[in-house]
Formats: C-alpha cells, sequence, structure tokens
C-alpha cells in the first residue's frame, strides 16, 4: 500500500486536522486523464477535433482542469490518509482553500471531530434482575378471544346495544367552535374499552338511528397534549347495530392456521405460545429500558461538538412545539435538551463501540419485517418506497432500532448469566 506523506495536528476535544500531501507524479497523472477526458468534448478553430496539444487546453480550459483535478484527487487521497492514520471521522471535514499546480505536488488540509475513545464498562457494573414468565388465566382467555373475534360473524339485530355488540356509528366532537373529531361509519365493539368511559357510557343501550349528545373531558395523560383536562362537546348517531356470534371451534375455524392447529389441543397451544412470546417480550423492554437507564450514568465522555449542537437543535424544536403556550423558560428547555442529546449521543457510541467490539449483526429478517410494517403503516409498497431517498432513511432507522435492541440484549444476556 502507498504510504502517504500525513501530519495530524490535536486540536483539542476530538477535533483533528490533518495535512497530506499528494505526489507530484500523481498530480500531473491527474491533468493528463482531465486531459483525455476533455479533448474529445470541445472545438478550438486551427486544430482538428481531438488533436489540441495539452498545453494549450490546460491554458484555455485551466480553471476546468483544476477543479477535475482537485475532485479527483482530494477525496481519494483524503480517504487513503484516514485509513493510513487509523482515523475515523464522526463529521464532514472541512477542507481548507485548495490550490493545485500540474507541476508540484498537492497539499490540501482537513479539519473534522472524531469518535471519542470509549472503554466499555465491565458487565458486573450493570444491575437486572431475572424474571421467569408468569401468565394468568384472565390473559389466555383474552388472547383466545381475540382469535374468536377476528373469524366471529356480526348480524344486524334489534334492540339496545350490549357489551360485545358492533355499532356502526358516526360522531362529531367539538371544543367551542374547533372540531376536534369527526367520523362517519366507524365500527366499534362495545365493552372493548378502545375509546374513553363517558364514550363507552354513551353507546350503552342505545339503538339503531338513535342519537345523543353528551360531555367528555379528557384525562390528564391524554396522548394529545392540547386535550388533557379539557372538556368537549360530542355528538354520536348509531347507524346499525349487529350481534357478534363467536365461531365454533371445528375444522371450518382451524383451516385458517393451516398445519399449525388440527385439534382444540393445538389451539390451545398456539394461544399459550403466543401469550408466552408476548410476556417474554415484555420482560426483554423492560429490561432494555432498565439497561439503558444504567448506560446513562455509567457512561461519560465528551462527544463529537458538531453531532452535538444537530441533536441540541432538533430536540429543542421539537420541544418548543410541543409546548402549547406554557410557560416553561427558554433556558430551562435547552438545558434539558442539551442533557438529553448528550446522553443519547453517548449511547450512540457505546452501541458503535460495542458492535465493533463484540461483532455483533443485526437480524435482517427482523429489520425487513419492521420496516414492511412501516410501509404498511404509510400505504406504500416497500420496493417502492426504498426507490425513494426517503425510504433509505426510513430503513435506516429501523436497522438502527434493530441494532441497538441486539446490543442492549446482548448487554442482557451476559448481565444474567
Amino acid at each position: 500500500m502507498e504510504s502517504l506523506d500525513v501530519t495530524i495536528e490535536d486540536l483539542g476535544n476530538l477535533k483533528r486536522k490533518i495535512v497530506v500531501t499528494v505526489p507530484k507524479e500523481k498530480v500531473k497523472a491527474a491533468y493528463n486523464k482531465c486531459y483525455l477526458s476533455l479533448k474529445d468534448k470541445v472545438n478550438i478553430a486551427g486544430f482538428r477535433k481531438g488533436k489540441y496539444p495539452q498545453a494549450l487546453l490546460e491554458k484555455r480550459f485551466k480553471k476546468e482542469m483544476k477543479n477535475e483535478a482537485i475532485e479527483t484527487l482530494v477525496p481519494e487521497y483524503f480517504e487513503k490518509a484516514l485509513k493510513q492514520e487509523e482515523l475515523k471521522p464522526a463529521v464532514r471535514p472541512t477542507f481548507d482553500e485548495l490550490e493545485i499546480d500540474k507541476k508540484k505536488p498537492l497539499v490540501f488540509s482537513a479539519t473534522f471531530e472524531i469518535f471519542p475513545e470509549v472503554t466499555l464498562p465491565e458487565y458486573s457494573a450493570f444491575s437486572l434482575e431475572k424474571k421467569e414468565v408468569e401468565i394468568t388465566d384472565e390473559e389466555i382467555k383474552e388472547q383466545r378471544q381475540r382469535h374468536l373475534d377476528g373469524a366471529a360473524k356480526y348480524d344486524p339485530k334489534d334492540g339496545p346495544a350490549e357489551d360485545n355488540d358492533q355499532l356502526k356509528i358516526d360522531f362529531e366532537g367539538k371544543m367551542g367552535e374547533e372540531m376536534i373529531a369527526e367520523t362517519k361509519g366507524h365500527l366499534y365493539i362495545l365493552g372493548s374499552k378502545q375509546f374513553l368511559p363517558e364514550f363507552e357510557t354513551a353507546l350503552q343501550g342505545m339503538g339503531k338511528g338513535e342519537e345523543k349528545n353528551f360531555d367528555l373531558t379528557f384525562p390528564s395523560d391524554y396522548n394529545e397534549e392540547k386535550l388533557r383536562n379539557k372538556t368537549a362537546d360530542f355528538w354520536v348517531k348509531v347507524t346499525e347495530v349487529q350481534q357478534k356470534t363467536d365461531p365454533e371451534l371445528n375444522g371450518e375455524f382451524f383451516v385458517r392456521y393451516g398445519d399449525r392447529v388440527k385439534s382444540e389441543e393445538d389451539f390451545d397451544n398456539l394461544i399459550e405460545e403466543e401469550v408466552t412470546f408476548r410476556k417474554e417480550g415484555e420482560i426483554k423492554t423492560e429490561q432494555r429500558a432498565k439497561i439503558k437507564e444504567q448506560l446513562g450514568d455509567l457512561l461519560d465522555f465528551d462527544v463529537p461538538e458538531q453531532l452535538l449542537q444537530e441533536e441540541i437543535t432538533v430536540r429543542l424544536n421539537q420541544a418548543k412545539q410541543k409546548k402549547d403556550g406554557q410557560d416553561t423558560p427558554v433556558e430551562e428547555l435547552e438545558t434539558k435538551a442539551k442533557e438529553e442529546a448528550e446522553k443519547e449521543l453517548r449511547f450512540s457510541i457505546f452501541v458503535k463501540n460495542i458492535i465493533d467490539k463484540e461483532d455483533l449483526k443485526a437480524d435482517e429478517t427482523e429489520v425487513r419485517r419492521r420496516f414492511e410494517i412501516s410501509c404498511a403503516m404509510m400505504g406504500v409498497r416497500p420496493e417502492e418506497l426504498m426507490q425513494q431517498e426517503y425510504g433509505h432513511h426510513i430503513y435506516q432507522q429501523v436497522y438502527g432500532m434493530v441494532m441497538e435492541e441486539t446490543v442492549l440484549n446482548h448487554i442482557i444476556e451476559k448481565v444474567l448469566v
């Protein structure tokens, strides 16, 4: 491998400046390549096309050849210098004003921040309780009912609505003159508790064609911040009431599961496996959250300033958008944004380091599965989304999430040994 003339200057706080010298013969070769590329593309009076002296082209197209030579040499030798010196920039480099002369070596400098050296915590530094899966009869019953609901039949009925009936409803919600909800033909299982309790209560006993007005107060932890603790006026109309009939557990029902279920015993085993899988996932999610929280206290190193400022800006903008008229001082928002940004960047750098150290790989099948779910939610086919830059961004986000979970799962396994 070609040995380059490279000097490195430590500017402090993870900032580095490298000066790279490209040999004179490489500069000359770049100019010759530019000449060969350019000579058949231009016309000069008095010369046959492609038969112009190189010196004439270099004089006539000095700026163009200079730029092309620089664009050819600088990226190539910058990458070679990084590899030779084992440097890994954390941000895009800033190159100094570049000057090039065909008869001289090309000397250029680049300034950038690098990722910090990270000392990984010992696994003994973590505290985690091993949990066994515990399944209740109620959980089995609820999961079983979900399957039955998926195959249930709904037939029109007269009379008042009761729990487990499916209602087709139109409704509107207003706060003053502002319309906050407006839906027609919504299907709702009464008793499913997907609506707030006041809405459920209003629907109880209503029949086809009935209308009702009622007040609804949103809870303090409602997902839309602007509606928390606010009271709205709602109107609802029931356009249809349907009575649910669960399917019989027979061959016609079991066929929906393919070879996996042939009998009621197989069906019960499937239910138990699903509940177990879900509970294991809940335990693992809780454990990952605890490990990440502990990492927030264990990791303490400088992070690249440019990355930090970018992350702070994003978080600060998000915080201001969520402010909704609250009187939180900007200084307080900035302090919180900085603390959160530093923790998240340290965690990301830690993840990168442990991936390299332990040679961990993401489960590509799981990445693809989650990406396809994201595509389905957006109503677009995965192959179509991947043709767009936005699609690649989404895929990388999903990949990063799976990779973080892989690292946290790895730590959990080591801690619980």
